[in-house]
């Protein structure tokens, strides 16, 4: 008989340093060849409301050790409507404030159903601890000012999960709703040991920082490159939160692990597509389909074939030796390379990283699929 897990179930059952040591060890046994993952697909449909479409999305993967395999379903009534001046991702099921995601855990040995569990709690903290185990291979090792754009649960895993892979001491949060960043103040104050400030500009929550993070749904890039001090470590949910001009003041891009990319070039099938970095099928009229956003390097205008034009890519760590990257520079400004929710484009691989590594000099990463 499976067990129930509620978000709230959850939040008292795992913690962030659990949750870092539990993710480490299965990109570890990806590493090694002992753990599989398919990324995400979303499946869009119309709905009688002009702006908004029904959006069933899946993503799976189990490891050997300790012989888990997990299904995570997310449907969702999804629109990208233009709110104080940016274009935004909102989702919401049944009704607004309401989700449906659930996650189903198997036993690989017995294949019996294990557990069923809301994926609210789960899913920003699975984002939240590989965007912090990014920080620990990646950022300064006396990095102490985290900046956060944005106050929603993301934010809240975030600031959480930093704070275990770095000794913070201050953590800014900008947010363009006061009661929000209000509440984000009073929630995460007393579950950290840095000083919790609210800024009033996003500027104020970048500049002076050794870590920025954005945290929103936004569809508009949400800082800018010229802000990010050097050395600075970026972290972000959505990559089109930020613009050309940060992906520019990148200089090194860390990979998790490297695999040969899966290729789905000459594939075809019913309105298959890569729509806004993620494998999709879509239903409706050709003028329907067109309301979707487009892929993410279109929005922006990028046709640089490389996401960070002047980043070199760098293994996060040698998994069979256990080295980690270490920085050429202290003003290296450096990110997670990001994969587009799993999907691995050959037109715009990495370049081979100039760190040497036993891993297979592939041009496939895996990285951690940052989706809501």
């Amino acid at each position: 008989m499976p067990i129930y897990l509620d978000n709230k179930s959850q939040a008292l059952a795992i913690t962030a340093i659990e949750a870092i040591d539990v993710l480490e060890h299965g990109i570890r046994e990806f590493a090694r060849g002992e753990a599989i993952r398919r990324p995400r697909i979303d499946n869009l449909i119309p709905t009688r409301r002009p702006e908004e479409f029904f959006s069933f999305s899946s993503m799976e993967g189990g490891m050997k050790n300790p012989g888990y395999y997990a299904l995570r379903i997310k449907p969702d009534i999804i629109s990208w409507p233009t709110i104080d001046g940016m274009r935004r991702r909102v989702t919401y099921c049944h009704k607004p404030g309401l989700y449906g995601g659930l996650v189903f855990l198997f036993s690989v040995d017995t294949a019996e159903l294990l557990a069923i569990m809301n994926d609210g709690y789960i899913q920003h903290l699975r984002v939240a601890v590989s965007a912090a185990l990014g920080a620990k291979y990646l950022s300064r090792p006396d990095a102490s000012v985290l900046g956060i754009i944005g106050s929603g649960g993301m934010a809240r895993s975030f600031a959480e999960a930093f704070c275990v892979v770095r000794n913070l001491t201050t953590i800014k949060v900008f947010s363009p709703t006061r009661s929000h960043l209000e509440a984000f103040v009073r929630e995460i104050a007393p579950k950290v040991s840095a000083d919790v400030i609210p800024v009033s500009q996003p500027i104020e929550a970048v500049r002076g920082s050794d870590i920025v993070a954005t945290c929103t749904n936004s569809y508009s890039p949400v800082i800018i490159g010229e802000w990010l001090d050097p050395g600075v470590h970026i972290a972000n949910v959505m990559w089109w939160e930020l613009g050309p001009d940060v992906l520019k003041r990148v200089d090194t891009a860390g990979l998790f692990v490297r695999r040969t990319p899966m290729s789905v070039r000459g594939y075809v099938d019913d309105d298959f597509a890569i729509r806004v970095d993620v494998m999709s099928y879509a239903a409706g009229t050709a003028e329907e389909r067109a309301r979707i956003p487009t892929r993410s390097k279109e929005m922006f205008g990028i046709k640089d074939r490389n996401r960070y034009p002047n980043a070199r890519y760098v293994d996060c760590i040698n998994w069979e030796s256990g080295v980690p990257y270490s920085r050429v520079r202290e003003t290296e400004v450096t990110t997670l390379a990001n994969n587009s929710f799993g999907t691995l484009e050959d037109e715009t691989g990495p370049a081979p990283a100039s760190r040497e590594s036993n891993l297979p000099a592939s041009v496939g990463v895996f990285t951690s699929a940052r989706e809501n």
